[in-house]
């Protein structure tokens, strides 16, 4: 099953609310990613440009983004991002196709 990060950051208030009533939002991330047909694989908390990040298996790409639309339209969050991995063997695959096409491909101005 494809994997995405998702890439999020909460809002001040959210923030606020937090600190205010702590709390694991593991289940209510898993909940969210199995009602769509996923699995939470994993959820980090980080330092930086963004609050944390989950790791997600779904089915396909218009799966991951019902999930991240989900979260996002709860107001809850600020920022959010969501992106496809690739592991080692589906990036050979890739840089095959790319190979293939790359004769068809002319820069602009070229």
């Amino acid at each position: 099953m494809p994997r995405f990060v998702v890439f999020f950051s909460y809002t001040a208030e959210t923030w606020s609310r937090l600190i205010d009533q702590p709390g694991d939002r593991t289940a209510a991330v898993r909940a969210a990613a199995e009602a769509a047909g996923g699995r939470l694989e994993a959820l980090y908390w980080m330092l930086g440009g963004h609050d944390g990040l989950v790791v997600l298996e779904a089915p396909d790409a218009e799966t991951a983004a019902a999930v991240s639309v989900t979260s996002f339209s709860s107001g809850t969050l600020g920022r959010l991002e969501t992106h496809q991995l690739l592991d080692q063997d589906q990036l050979l695959t890739v840089l095959g196709k790319a190979r293939e096409v790359r004769g068809a491909f002319r820069p602009p101005g070229a």
